[in-house]
């Protein structure tokens, strides 16, 4: 399995001896060479929903869409939760970059993003890609899905 994300603002990087811009990353599924990473970020997401839950934040808020109703959460909502979090959201970001470093993102689809790719990145796209990949693989996880 796997989701496309599209950059908002594309980097440059080295290519069969040319400089690209980069147009999309592939994000690809956990893996277990990847456990190392995943797993802490899918514990920290499942404290910032329990952490929401016990408020009562989340009962309360009227303003659920029709897909929050349906169980679909977005990224943007995903980072939206996890930075209302009591948690360290920089450890996270930290086991983002290690993860998609080792293989479960592909720039352009073929090339394993490094951490010079990483610093070339907008901070937008790399809030946006972690928040894609944990709903796109840990709610689903958590709800009975993949």
């Amino acid at each position: 399995m796997e989701k496309i994300y599209e950059l908002k603002t594309p980097f440059t990087y080295a290519s069969k001896g040319e400089q690209v811009d980069a147009g999309f990353i592939t994000l690809l599924e956990p893996t277990y060479k990847t456990m190392a990473h995943f797993v802490p970020i899918k514990q920290a997401f499942t404290s910032a929903i329990q952490e929401l839950a016990e408020s009562g934040l989340g009962a309360k808020n009227e303003q659920s869409t029709d897909s929050e109703k349906d169980g679909d959460i977005d990224g943007s909502q995903v980072i939206g939760i996890m930075y209302g979090w009591s948690g360290e959201m920089s450890s996270v970001f930290l086991h983002a970059e290690q993860l998609f470093k080792s293989g479960a993102a592909l720039v352009d689809g073929e090339r394993v993003l490094t951490s010079e790719m990483i610093g070339k990145m907008a901070w937008s796209d790399i809030e946006a890609m972690l928040g894609e990949y944990i709903a796109n693989f840990i709610v689903p996880s958590l709800m009975g899905g993949r």
